[in-house]
Parts: C-alpha cells; structure tokens; sequence
C-alpha cells in the first residue's frame, strides 16, 4: 500500500505541474514580433542601445538582449534574425507633400539622383517614345542641375529634339521650368502671352517663347503650368497614391506630415488620399495641414474649416494615429509666404502682411488649431513673429502647437523669440538642390549657418527634418540625412559649418522623436521603448560605421508599421508584400523607377 500511495502521489504531482506548466503558457501574453541580433538606436536615454525588440497588438512590448527577449516568444510569434544590422524608430517627414504628389507620381519622370544631363535627356527620349497622344513627360522636383556633371539645365532646344511630338514640361524647384514647342503649342503660349505676376517668360528677338520660365521670385507661374497638365482618373490616383506610399517605406519612411499645398483643394483634392486612409491601404501614418488655396480668402476658408472639422480625428480605422488632421499650414496667408528662389533677390512681402494675418492667428489660438507658416528668410520671419507676439498678448497661445516652416536663414535672436513663444522649427534638405545657387549669391559665411540647426538643438527649440518633397526636393531622406552629417550640396560643395554638423544618431533623432513633436506624438512614436507604437526599421547597411558619403546609398531592409511588416528586401523575401501593379500601363516608373543608382 505504501509504495502504491507513493507512486499516487508522485502521478499527481507530475499532473499537477503539467497543469500548472500548461496554464502558464496559456497565459503568457502573446508576442507578435521578435526582432533579435540587431544593433538597436533606441533613441530611450534610460536605455540607449540594446539587441532585440518584441511587438505585441502594434506596440513595443519590451527592448532588451536577444537571449531574454526570445524566451517571449509563442507558437505564432514572427522571428526575425536581423543579422547584425541596424535598427532604428522609423523615419517621419516634418514636412512633406507626398498627398498631393501622391495623385500624380506614376504620370511622372524622377530625376531623383541621376548624374548626369546626358543620361537625363536620354530618359526623356526613351519615355517620350511610349508615351501616348495626349499626354506629357514630366518631371516636376528631386532635382537640382547642380547634381549633374554638366551643372546645367536643360534647353528647350535639346528637349524639342529629343521629343519633337511629345509635350515635356520639366521644373527644378520653384526657380525654373523649361518646355519643349510641342509643350508650348499644347498650352497656347505664343507671342501674346503675358508674364504672370513674380515671373518672366523668356523670349527671342522676334519676342516669341523659347520654352524658358523663370520666377523672379514669385512660382505663380508655374502653379499655373502644372494646373494645366492632364489629370488622371480617381482611380488611377488611388493606385499611384499606393505605389508611391509603398516607395517611401522601402527608404525607412513610417510617418509624414503632409503640407497641403498650392493648386491642392480640400477637400477634393484629397479624395483619393482619404478613400485610402479608410479602407486602410496607406502603409505609413499621416497627418496633414489644410493649406487655403484662395489668396485673398484665407480667413474666409480657415473659418469653414475649423467649424466643420476637428483636429486629431483619425480617419484611418485601421491603425492608431494612422490618417489625422493636424491643423493650418503651410500657407495660411498667401502674403505671408516668402521663396526659396536663391537666383533671384530676396522677395519683399507686402506691407499689410501683418494686419491680414493676426485675424487669422488669432482663429487658430481660439480654435486650438495648431499652425505652421512657411517662411524662408529671417527677414520674413521677424515680421511673422512680431504678429504672432501680438496676438498672443490677447489671445496666448497657452501651448498651442505652432513651427516656422524652412527657415534657412533663421537668425538667433528670432531663435530665441521662437523658443519664448513655445514654437518649433521644420527644417528640409532643401539647401542640398539650392544650396549651390545660394552659395554663388550670398556666399559661405551666410552659408555657413542656414539653417542653424545646431544652434536649435543648443537652445531647446523643438526641430524636426523633412523634404519638402516632391516637386522640391526627393522623396529619399537618406539624401537629407547625408546633408545633416556632412553638410554638402549637390555638387559636393560643404556649405554648412563644422559647427552645424550634426551626429549621425543626432540626425535620426530629428528625422524620428524631433519631427514627431510636430503632431503632437512625440509621446508616442520616435524611440523605440516599451509602449510606443511598433515603427521600425532595420537598415540596408549600418548608419552608425559606414563611411559618410554611402550614407545616401542606405535603404531600409524590413520596414515595420503598427506592429505589421509593410516593406521587405530580399534578404527577407519570405516577408515581401505584393505590389500593386502601376498605373498607367505607361508610366515611367516602369520604365526608370524611382531613384536613380549608378550601377557599380
């Protein structure tokens, strides 16, 4: 009997550990994700550095050492060895324009690091042969003549003869657009044609156009222009809105803040772009600006918008902070709007700029609606601030989000104005296409500092970077994140200071926590810490060790929004995501793709 009640009792202690072992796994949270073996830049002070991330319902679960980190893991979790490679919060553009580039970006020819004009004109020739009656070749933006080894634009004279049947329309920033005749005779621009306010049509002897248009400095012109090209089909929108989203994951992008912007219309400009959002098709985050497209009526639009919609509604079901209404911006006042057209003089805003502003300010603070005015030069923004200071001694801001947009020559006593008024600065790339044109008219000493993002930094000024893209400058960040490192300009010319510089995990940071502060989601997203939502990605090549200049080379190799894999190289093609396929049959982006990478 007793070796009977001994063997009973040991029968049952193994069940009952068994159960207790089996009630255990049962209740172990469930782990999504392991990313492990990876050198992870959690951008979380308390915890700088560490091997593997876990993700669970699209939020980080906890960062640690690979070892610990993996003993989280359950029947269903995603393991992904990283290999050693780099992980970093996902990017988010301060400043963008990718909705409404979204609508057009399969219609059109990217420039995007091409190095030469030669091979430039060569891709236009080849586009203009299969391009169909009716249509243009286009490229608007990610370009800068300056990249090419000809440092020049092109003439309309080598556009005609290239595509002498086919409209082409090609603008470098908001400074210059050059049209072939077959252009020309598209849009009826002949010898009558009048030059629009701020801008100049080039003319020969007997005044007829030659296909040059130049803003001196004011980009109405060009507005104008690509207003008149032709349009595409809601559908084919949506698709090349999704084709271009699904392009700015591959280079590491996971939020961007959209700027509106000119000949943009809301709300139907943005049809395609909130369709999307709703049927959760848009693979990065977004918040957007409502930026008024009626110079003179500015008031009237901010008006209707702030009563009939609310900032911070999430219009994407899908995914938390997935598709919101930030605010105003970038123009909320067409006379307050300076240009970064370094080949012309400075532009003078109008006198009355002041008293058609502060109505509008004054709206914004009442409504907490945040605001964000583009604003180049100190010159500007001093004007910009003396309004805002006066408003506020009325109606203060009382932490109201609000940022300069651009801000290239920003100066320090306007830093600090900023700092006291509890606003931010957005910094772009875009001195790395005009920064060989504003060397050439003010010099390196002004150079030297614009903008002053290190000086930012110093003082505590909320910074975060972007592009300006895309019919500014590429859509690629690793071209600014090369900018903020090196200080370079497209021709390989260092205008920024050795004191401007900034580290390479400084970079990132702004490009990730610094840029979040500008949705008000620096809370959320930017580190990679244990209750942040799950945005990351894991490097092409180390950003940390390689040498500065191949820093424009990186990619990213698995890109992670909200917890889900929405990019994948090959080296995890297991995990690749079909692609839509593009629209037009065709488009260039077939053809060219997106960015051009001289074949080693």
């Amino acid at each position: 009997m007793k070796s009977k009640q001994v063997l009973f009792l040991f029968g049952m202690l193994v069940f009952l550990s068994s159960c207790s072992e089996t009630k255990s796994d049962s209740n172990r949270a469930k782990v999504d994700l392991i990313i492990y073996n990876a050198k992870v830049t959690t951008l979380d002070a308390d915890n700088p550095s560490a091997t593997a991330v876990s993700i669970s319902n699209g939020k980080i679960t906890s960062v640690g050492i690979s070892d610990e980190i993996l003993k989280l893991k359950t029947d269903s979790t995603i393991i992904i060895d990283a290999k050693g490679r780099r992980l970093i919060p996902g990017l988010n553009d301060s400043h963008s324009h990718f909705l409404r580039a979204g609508t057009s970006y399969t219609r059109e020819l990217r420039w995007d690091g091409v190095p030469s004009l030669k091979i430039g004109l060569e891709m236009i020739k080849k586009q203009a042969a299969i391009t169909p009656k009716g249509e243009w070749v286009r490229v608007i933006g990610g370009w800068t003549p300056w990249q090419f080894e000809e440092k020049r634009l092109p003439t309309p004279e080598e556009l005609t003869a290239i595509a002498p049947e086919t409209p082409v329309y090609i603008q470098y920033f908001y400074s210059a657009a050059i049209m072939n005749k077959k252009a020309l005779e598209a849009l009826a621009i002949n010898s009558s044609a009048q030059d629009p306010m701020g801008g100049k049509i080039v003319r020969d002897k007997q005044g007829n156009p030659t296909g040059l248009f130049l803003a001196t400095p004011h980009p109405k012109i060009f507005y104008s222009y690509i207003d008149n090209l032709p349009k595409a089909s809601l559908e084919v929108q949506k698709n090349s809105t999704i084709i271009m989203f699904n392009e700015l994951v591959k280079y590491g992008l996971t939020s961007v803040i959209d700027a509106g912007g000119g000949g943009f219309e809301y709300p139907g400009g943005y049809e395609a772009s909130i369709q999307l959002a709703k049927e959760g098709k848009l693979v990065t985050r977004v918040s957007f600006l409502l930026f008024s497209q009626h110079p003179g009526k500015e008031l009237e639009d901010y008006t209707k918008w702030t009563t009939e919609n609310k900032v911070g509604e999430n219009l994407d079901d899908h995914k938390e902070h997935g598709f919101e209404l930030d605010g105003g911006g970038e123009y909320v006042l067409w006379k307050a709007g300076d240009f970064e057209n370094f080949r012309s003089a400075r532009f003078e805003l109008d006198a009355d700029m002041e008293e058609k502003m502060e109505p509008i300010l004054t709206l914004m603070i009442k409504k907490r609606w945040p605001f964000r005015i583009h604003s180049t030069y100190n010159e500007s923004i001093t004007r910009l601030l003396n309004v805002i200071e006066k408003v506020n001694k009325e109606t203060p801001l009382n932490g109201l989000r609000w940022s300069i947009e651009h801000a290239e020559t920003l100066k320090e006593e306007n830093i600090d104005r900023i700092k006291l008024l509890g606003g931010g600065v957005a910094v772009q790339d875009r001195m790395v296409f005009l920064g060989d044109d504003y060397l050439e008219r003010y010099g390196k000493d002004a150079a030297a500092s614009s903008p002053p993002i290190k000086m930012l930094l110093k003082k505590g000024v909320p910074v975060g970077m972007g592009t300006d893209a895309t019919r500014g400058s590429s859509f690629n960040p690793w071209v600014g994140i090369h900018w903020l490192v090196t200080g370079k300009t497209a021709a390989g010319q260092i205008h920024l200071s050795s004191e401007n510089l900034l580290t390479r995990e400084e970079a990132i940071m702004i490009y990730s926590l610094g840029s979040a502060w500008f949705s008000q989601e620096e809370d959320v997203k930017g580190k990679i810490k244990t209750g942040q939502l799950a945005d990351v990605v894991l490097l092409s090549q180390d950003v940390m060790t390689i040498p500065e200049d191949d820093i424009k080379q990186i990619q990213s190799t698995l890109t992670i929004v909200n917890g889900k894999i929405v990019y994948a190289s090959d080296d995890y093609k297991e995990y690749k995501i079909i692609s839509s396929e593009i629209q037009p049959e065709w488009s260039p982006l077939k053809t060219f793709g997106s960015y051009y990478y001289q074949p080693k």
